[in-house]
C-alpha cells in the first residue's frame, strides 16, 4: 500500500512539472516602461514594473531579468549588478490572476539615450528542480538630454555683443506693426502709400510701422577628445553649456543656429522652440566613440559651402565653443568669421586655469573676436 502511495505521489509530481513546464508562461503580462520620454542629465525618474498573471495557476516565483547602460543608476535598489552594464533581477511571487506594479527611482546620471535589452523572465518549480525562462519583448526607452548647466556669464557676454550689434546696424521696418498714418513726403515709396485713406483726405496718406531689431546667434561646438587622455569632463560641459545656451537665448526669441563635428547636422538661425527638441535628442545620441571631423575642417567647409550659398545675416553672433582652442583654429576662426562679432568660450578644468590663461593669452586674435574662459569641475 505505501508503495503505491509513494508510486501515487511520484506520477503526481512528474504530471505537475510537465503541467507546470507547458503552462508557467501562459496568460503571463509583463510591461517595462520609464515615467518619462526624456530628463536631463542628473534628474530622477521612475522606471515601472507590471507582471499579471491572468491564469488561474500561481507562481511561487518568479523573475523578471534586463540590462541597461551603467549610467542609469539603480544601485540604490537590491539585485543590481554593476559592470559595464546594470544587470537587473527582480524576484516576484504571484498568486493566480493577480497583477503587481513595482515603481523603481531612476538617476539619469549621463546624457544618452537608454534602452532596456535581454529582458527575459523566467521561473522555478515548486522545489526548485527545474528553472524555465524565456524572452520578452520591451521598448521601455529614455532619452537623457545634456544637463542644464550655467551660462549666465557666457549670455551676459552675449548681451553685450548683440546690443552692439543693434547700436550699429539700421533699424528695420515690421510690415506686420503698424502704428499709424501720416501724410505723404518725396522720402516715401510708392508702395507705402494708403490709397484708400489718400482718397477720404484728398491728399496722398501713407502708412507707418514700428521698426524691429532681429537677434540672431549662430553656436559651433567642438566635440573632438582626441587626445591620449580622454577629457570627458570637458566634453560633456561643452555639450551641455551649448544645449543650456541654445535653451537661454531662444526663450529671449533670439533666433539660434547650431552646428557641431559629430555627425554633420546644421540648424541653421531659428526661433522656432520646436526644434529644441530635435537638437536635444541629437545631442544625447551623439557617441564620442564614433568620432567626429576636425572642427576647423568643419567650420572652413561651412563658411566655403553653406553659408556661401545661404549667407548668415551680418547681425548674427558666432559663438564658439571650442575646448581644443590653440593657435591654428583661433587663425581658422579669425579668418571665417572675417566681420561678424565673435565669442570664443574656452571650456578648461579649475585646477589649470592659470596655466590655460597664459597659453590662451598669447594665442592673436582679431578685434572683433572675444575671449571667454570657463571653469569645469574635474569629477
Amino acid at each position: 500500500m505505501i508503495l503505491f502511495l509513494l508510486l501515487g505521489v511520484l506520477l503526481v509530481g512528474v504530471l505537475w512539472m510537465f503541467y507546470y513546464k507547458w503552462q508557467w508562461d501562459k496568460e503571463i503580462v509583463v510591461k517595462l516602461w520609464f515615467a518619462s520620454a526624456y530628463v536631463y542629465a542628473g534628474q530622477e525618474t521612475k522606471f515601472y514594473e507590471v507582471i499579471e498573471n491572468r491564469k488561474a495557476v500561481p507562481l511561487p516565483v518568479m523573475e523578471v531579468r534586463f540590462r541597461t547602460k551603467r549610467e542609469l543608476d539603480f544601485s540604490n535598489t537590491y539585485n543590481t549588478v554593476v559592470s559595464d552594464h546594470i544587470y537587473k533581477r527582480d524576484i516576484f511571487a504571484i498568486l493566480g490572476r493577480q497583477k503587481i506594479t513595482r515603481e523603481i527611482p531612476v538617476k539619469c546620471t549621463k546624457r544618452g539615450r537608454y534602452m532596456i535589452s535581454d529582458a527575459e523572465i523566467s521561473t522555478h518549480t515548486l522545489l526548485y528542480e527545474m528553472r524555465y525562462s524565456k524572452g520578452i519583448e520591451t521598448d521601455a526607452e529614455i532619452y537623457v538630454y545634456p544637463k542644464m548647466t550655467d551660462v549666465s556669464e557666457v549670455a551676459m557676454v552675449c548681451e553685450q555683443l548683440l546690443g552692439t550689434l543693434q547700436c550699429a546696424k539700421r533699424l528695420y521696418e515690421d510690415p506686420f506693426a503698424f502704428r499709424t498714418i501720416r501724410s505723404y513726403t518725396t522720402d516715401d515709396p510708392m508702395k507705402s502709400i494708403n490709397w484708400k485713406a489718400s482718397a477720404k483726405t484728398g491728399s496722398l496718406m501713407v502708412n507707418t510701422y514700428d521698426s524691429v531689431q532681429s537677434q540672431k546667434a549662430m553656436i559651433f561646438l567642438d566635440v573632438e577628445d582626441a587626445g591620449i587622455i580622454k577629457r570627458e569632463e570637458l566634453l560633456e560641459e561643452s555639450i551641455a553649456m551649448a544645449a543650456s545656451l541654445v535653451r537661454k537665448l531662444l526663450r529671449q526669441n533670439i533666433e539660434v543656429g547650431f552646428a557641431y563635428n559629430g555627425d554633420g547636422q546644421i540648424m541653421m538661425p531659428t526661433n522656432r522652440k520646436s526644434e529644441l527638441t530635435g537638437l536635444e535628442r541629437m545631442l544625447a545620441e551623439y557617441d564620442p566613440e564614433k568620432g567626429n571631423q576636425d572642427f576647423g575642417q568643419m567650420v572652413r567647409e561651412l563658411f566655403s559651402g553653406l553659408f556661401s550659398k545661404n549667407p548668415l545675416a551680418q547681425d548674427t553672433l558666432l559663438i564658439f565653443i571650442a575646448k581644443n582652442l590653440n593657435q591654428q583654429l583661433m587663425d581658422c576662426i579669425s579668418d571665417c568669421a572675417g566681420a561678424y562679432q565673435t565669442l570664443v568660450v574656452v571650456p578648461v578644468y579649475r585646477s589649470e586655469r592659470t596655466a590655460q590663461e597664459e597659453r590662451i593669452d598669447a594665442i592673436k586674435r582679431k578685434n572683433n573676436v572675444q575671449l571667454l574662459i570657463k571653469e569645469v569641475a574635474r569629477g
